[in-house]
């Protein structure tokens, strides 16, 4: 005698556990940022991408030495950007290349040049963006 399996519930569970995995695999902010030892650079923009999930900040940090590596920090998505007041447009020109900046950011646990942004500051002193992105919560 042969069991025979309904093939629709199998597949229903199959379904839900691989886009369940899925939807955790990507929210790793505090898992791969030290979130308890920020640390706060002063450089000049590379690049700056408004696009989703997460907007992209690429940028040039000097040593005492000369020595320039390019780091790269992610915020948070466009919408938030959008809702502190930080248009696409806005944004993208304050941003510009070239443009000098104080950068506070949680950086990445394996020691790349990476981090999860929290604060932008312009050399005037002027806060760019939304706060507190690469900040864990409750602080």
């Amino acid at each position: 005698m042969k069991v025979r399996f309904p093939r629709l519930p199998l597949m229903l569970i199959g379904s839900l556990l691989f886009v369940s995995v899925s939807i955790f695999a990507h929210h790793g902010t505090f898992v791969s940022y030290d979130t308890k030892h920020p640390v706060t650079l002063t450089g000049v923009v590379a690049e700056y991408h408004f696009t989703n999930p997460h907007t992209q900040l690429y940028f040039d940090v000097t040593d005492d030495k000369g020595n320039v590596t390019r780091w790269a920090a992610e915020g948070p998505a466009p919408e938030i950007w959008v809702e502190a007041g930080w248009g696409k447009k806005r944004t993208e020109a304050t941003l510009a290349p070239g443009t000098k900046i104080t950068i506070t950011l949680s950086p990445a646990r394996n020691g790349k040049p990476v981090g999860a942004a929290a604060k932008i500051f312009l050399a005037n002193g002027e806060q760019v963006g939304p706060a507190g992105a690469g900040e864990p919560p409750n602080q």
